[in-house]
């Protein structure tokens, strides 16, 4: 479950509640308000004092699979979710199946999106832009960061066995190609 507050009410970042993650919604005319011109709207506004948005920040270290779950949470009409410069497979347990970089979701939908690799083709490190590429709804908010960090810092842990389940999707070749076989093929 997704709830997102706009600025001045609910949570200041995001925040866990029983499994259900309250998002805070950083819309353009509070950045603006904040000294962002237009053309800096995703960076730090602040050069000298740069801060991230109250929007939720996704780290991961380059090269690392991710796995993001999108949900509508509630619309009218469908949004249009995209990660800057990524790209997954349309759909991931397919061997050779088509790369997108924009998937398009509706109120009560949940989708999964999964990246091959964090930093994108080249797994480069860096800040990447996730939003709903609706320009009204990343307009009101509904964007943020994927944190894409070298391979040596320390700061989140690497998922490589990191996992405590008896049952995992593992990687396996087919045709000479790499595919996922999910947990629930085994």
């Amino acid at each position: 479950m997704i709830d997102i507050h706009q600025a001045g009410e609910g949570p200041t970042k995001a925040e866990n509640r029983n499994g259900a993650f309250l998002i805070r919604a950083e819309p353009y005319l509070q950045r603006e308000e904040a000294g962002c011109s237009l053309g800096r709207m995703f960076q730090p506004c602040q050069v000298d004092n740069p801060q991230d948005p109250v929007t939720p920040v996704i780290e991961a270290h380059a090269g690392d699979k991710v796995r993001i779950h999108v949900f509508g949470a509630s619309s009218e009409q469908n949004g249009m979710f995209t990660v800057e410069k990524h790209e997954w497979p349309i759909e991931p347990f397919l061997p050779g199946a088509d790369m997108i970089s924009t998937v398009e979701f509706s109120g009560s939908e949940g989708l999964d999106v999964f990246l091959p690799a964090a930093g994108g083709k080249w797994a480069l490190a860096g800040d990447y832009v996730w939003s709903n590429g609706r320009l009204p709804y990343s307009q009101s908010g509904q964007w943020g960061y994927l944190r894409v960090l070298p391979n040596t810092d320390q700061r989140i842990l690497p998922l490589e066995g990191g996992m405590s389940s008896s049952k995992q999707a593992a990687l396996g070749e087919f045709n000479g190609e790499p595919r996922i076989i999910p947990t629930v093929a085994k």
